[in-house]
């Protein structure tokens, strides 16, 4: 990969890993804090249990996504990026399964910046992805041959 490439794809990885860190840590310190948003409770019970999860595995996510961004290997690269981009679209479905219920608790604009929020993060992850393929190798990968690529420092 070009060393553009190489640093867009770097940059995304530790936005996201700093992401899921920041969110882990908030929900876990502050579970209720968290829960109290309109469009996180859409009027359910709150579940202190599932939280304190959500939390813990948003924290758990960003080691991954941190250290893939250290390593930059092919295959740690893509198996961060793919993880995230299949919670991050698994996530913003039930979002819009979910909807009626961001509107009826918050609003329609905030329920579609929501969605565009989330859309967003879906859209970013799998373009990393997609960057991480193609000829110019990631730092350390071999060329068919078995010899290093020399463009690869």
């Amino acid at each position: 990969m070009s060393d553009a490439r190489t640093a867009c794809v770097r940059t995304g990885l530790i936005f996201f890993a700093l992401v899921s860190a920041a969110l882990g840590l908030y929900v876990l310190i502050s579970p209720e804090g968290f829960f109290s948003w309109s469009w996180v409770n859409l009027g359910m019970d709150y579940n202190p249990h599932l939280m304190l999860d959500y939390g813990a595995m948003n924290l758990a996510a960003a080691i991954p996504l941190g250290a893939a961004a250290v390593v930059m290997s092919p295959a740690f690269t893509r198996t961060a990026l793919a993880s995230y981009a299949t919670w991050s679209t698994a996530h913003f479905l039930i979002h819009v399964h979910f909807r009626s219920h961001t509107v009826a608790h918050a609003s329609a604009a905030e329920a579609n910046l929501l969605l565009g929020v989330l859309g967003i993060g879906v859209v970013v992850p799998i373009a990393l992805l997609l960057l991480t393929f193609g000829r110019p190798a990631l730092p350390g990968r071999r060329r068919e041959s078995g010899r290093r690529d020399p463009r690869v420092r």
